[in-house]
């Protein structure tokens, strides 16, 4: 199969959802073999489905992000099907509280269980997953390309404080990524969302969503197909002098 990214393999965690659905299709459209993981078997086999039906390569894993082994098993079984994942989404996330009323929007009402399970899933399944795939690269010389799925509120705070906390933390550890393993061409860049017309967007009410959406320069909401482009110029050689950068499709809500 021809496209952008022709002879890549892909993995792209949390594809069961809207983003990571969007960007998984993507790249399996642009030639890539892609593994498309979440913990929703449903999901994945639907997606997988979908590729295949559009000429496509993948296959479904579903397992924890934040399992250590699992993950790695993961990659052990993406590399004996498709060839050493040589792109990378980490995509797998979940929200905090929607309720601005909600004491557990800020951190007096937050439990320590909801603290760390959210942490968890964004920075340890980020971590377990780059881990994973540099592992397998180092010294080959065949370099790749990390993207990890932050947001606006890691670079404004618009959030609840775990979410923030989560999303800015990928930001410092793409920068760390990119300065320790650009030697071998490994790039690390982030995507940053606004506003998103899918997904986690959809639990907020729409009397919350709606003034952030007047406050878009562009008038208007993202769609998963925006974020999925995103990736896909990161994933890309058009993108090999790209790393330790976040890029922010959010109409303007955010402008740096």
């Amino acid at each position: 199969m021809t496209g952008r990214l022709a002879g890549k393999v892909a993995l792209v965690t949390g594809a069961g959802g809207a983003l990571g659905g969007a960007t998984a299709a993507r790249f399996a459209k642009e030639g890539a073999a892609v593994v498309v993981q979440d913990v929703a078997e449903a999901a994945v086999q639907a997606q997988v489905r979908a590729i295949e039906a559009a000429g496509g390569r993948a296959m479904a894993r579903v397992c924890d992000v934040t399992d250590g082994a699992a993950i790695e098993a993961m990659f052990d079984d993406a590399t004996a099907a498709f060839g050493p994942v040589d792109v990378l989404v980490n995509c797998a996330g979940t929200s905090g509280s929607t309720d601005p009323k909600d004491p557990a929007v800020g951190p007096i009402g937050l439990s320590d269980e909801d603290w760390r399970r959210l942490l968890a899933i964004h920075l340890d399944g980020s971590f377990f997953c780059t881990r994973a795939m540099i592992r397998r690269l180092v010294g080959t010389g065949k370099g790749g390309s990390v993207i990890c799925i932050s947001s606006i509120a890691g670079l404004s705070g618009w959030g609840d404080v775990h979410y923030s906390t989560a999303k800015g933390g990928l930001l410092g550890f793409v920068r760390s990524i990119a300065r320790m393993y650009g030697g071998q061409g490994i790039r690390a860049n982030a995507v940053c969302p606004g506003v998103i017309d899918a997904g986690m967007t959809n639990a907020v009410p729409r009397e919350l969503i709606e003034p952030m959406i007047m406050m878009t320069p562009l008038q208007r909401a993202g769609t998963p197909q925006d974020i999925a482009d995103a990736c896909l110029y990161l994933a890309s050689d058009e993108a090999s002098f790209v790393t330790g950068q976040w890029l922010s499709p959010n109409g303007g809500f955010v402008i740096a």
